[in-house]
Order: structure tokens, then sequence, then C-alpha cells
């Protein structure tokens, strides 16, 4: 999948905390150090809109930015973001991002830009194998569904729930944080939700995302799976770089609808 080779300002909206860095699309790569702000204890569009122009002001950067949300972007709204505040699921709640006086943003959700990171840098094979099921763990869990080179948008697969609750509650890089889990003991928790996944779908392949791609041997290597499982291509930087990536595709679409 190509990209322009310009660079471009990502910028990934997480439950603890908001990353961004400018990201040389020609090759996938940051151009610059990683810039971060703690996500504030309210969380509404209006302090995220103001953490991402410090971003910005820190990487010297003006002009629209791409950034990856926790949740299903639904409209004008976001839906299903438990780690931010209720003010997203109003209506109109994304006007700010998108407005050029705020944060002039081209949004996607936070697990589809790692899945498009990830499309467009990682393995040649994803344009052919069928099903990827690309799943971040961090304060939550995130999905992304890959499908022949398409990207299929906003599923929620971190929302399903066992006998032990919701996936994304007891299996998520903040669950083993916090309970200090093992690799075997997160092994145990998340290994029937694979199975239920893996019944459902029947994916080719796995790829893991988010905090948990940094440990990626140690927990995985735990799982019992009948597809090849793998950590994301460009790791905890994933978000980052697909925020960038959709950015610049839209710059690219709408230039192209100008010339039409």
């Amino acid at each position: 999948m190509s990209v322009e080779s310009l660079p471009q300002l990502g910028i990934d909206v997480g439950g603890t905390s908001i990353k961004g860095a400018i990201v040389d699309l020609s090759a996938g790569h940051l151009a610059g150090g990683i810039h971060t702000e703690p996500t504030p204890p309210t969380a509404t569009p209006s302090d995220v809109v103001a953490a991402i122009g410090r971003i910005a002001a820190a990487a010297d950067w003006i002009g629209p930015v791409g950034v990856a949300l926790p949740g299903v972007i639904d409209g004008s709204s976001l839906r299903h973001a438990p780690n931010l505040s209720s003010a997203w699921e109003v209506d109109g709640a994304l006007a700010c991002l998108r407005a050029p006086e705020g944060a002039n943003a081209v949004l996607i959700n936070d697990a589809d830009a790692a899945g498009l990171a990830e499309l467009t840098y990682g393995d040649a094979g994803l344009d052919r194998d069928g099903l990827t099921i690309v799943l971040t763990f961090g304060t939550g869990i995130g999905s992304a569904l890959l499908h022949n080179g398409d990207l299929i948008a906003n599923s929620e697969l971190g929302g399903l729930v066992g006998s032990n609750g919701r996936f994304e509650e007891i299996a998520s890089g903040r669950a083993i944080s916090s309970e200090e889990l093992t690799p075997m003991e997160w092994a145990r928790r998340a290994q029937p939700f694979f199975d239920e996944l893996e019944a459902m779908l029947n994916p080719s392949r796995w790829v893991v995302g988010g905090g948990l791609s940094e440990n990626f041997e140690r927990f995985a290597s735990r799982l019992r799976l009948s597809k090849p499982i793998s950590a994301a291509h460009l790791g905890v930087h994933a978000g980052v770089v697909g925020a960038a990536v959709a950015a610049s595709r839209a710059g690219r679409d709408s230039e192209g609808s100008a010339q039409r």
C-alpha cells in the first residue's frame, strides 16, 4: 500500500497518555522524538484538543494531524470509549478535533491505526492471506480486522464477555500491570477469548500490538493457537504511524476530489 513521502504528524490518544511524533511516511519510521502528554483526568474532547496542540507545538508542526482514538468513530461522536469522558458520546463531540481552529484532525480508531500501519509497512502477505486479527493491549484491548489488504474498521473485540468478565478488563495491559500478572496467569485469562475468536472468525494469523508487543515472546509463547502470531511490525509506535498514514491518505483523497 503506497503512501506519500512527505512527513506527517500522527497522534495516539490512550487512556493513560497521549503521544505523538512526526512520521517519515516513505519508510514508516518516526522522524523525530515522541512527545507525550498525560491523558487529563477529565479526558474531555477539549482537554484532548489542548494536549494535541501542545504536542504539535513541541514538534514544531503546523497543519492537519492524524489522531487515533480509543473508541468507535460514529459520525460526529465517539462510542465505546470507557477510558475517556462520556462527553465524547454527545453528538458533535468530534467537531473541535476536526475544525481547523481546533486540532484540524483526521480521525481513526486506535487499533485500526495500528492495523493500517501493519498493512502499509508490515508483511507483504497481508494483502492475500485472508483475515488477520490485530489486537492491541494497552489500557483496554483494541482490535482491527485486515482482510486481503483491506481494513474492516471499528471492530470492538475487546468487548467480548466470558465467564470471568470482559476481555479488555481481565487481560489488558492495564490488568497485567495493576494485578502483576505473570505470562502464564495472563495466558489463562486470554486463551478462552483467542479460542472464541478463532472459532468465530477463522483468522489466518494474529498480530499483537500495544504495550504487550514489547514483551511479546514472554506472553504470546504461553498461548495455544493453531495459526501464527507475531508482534506488530512497528510495536508501540504503530498507532502513531497509522494515524499519520490515515491523515496522508485523507489529504490525498481530498486533493483527488478537488481535481475531478
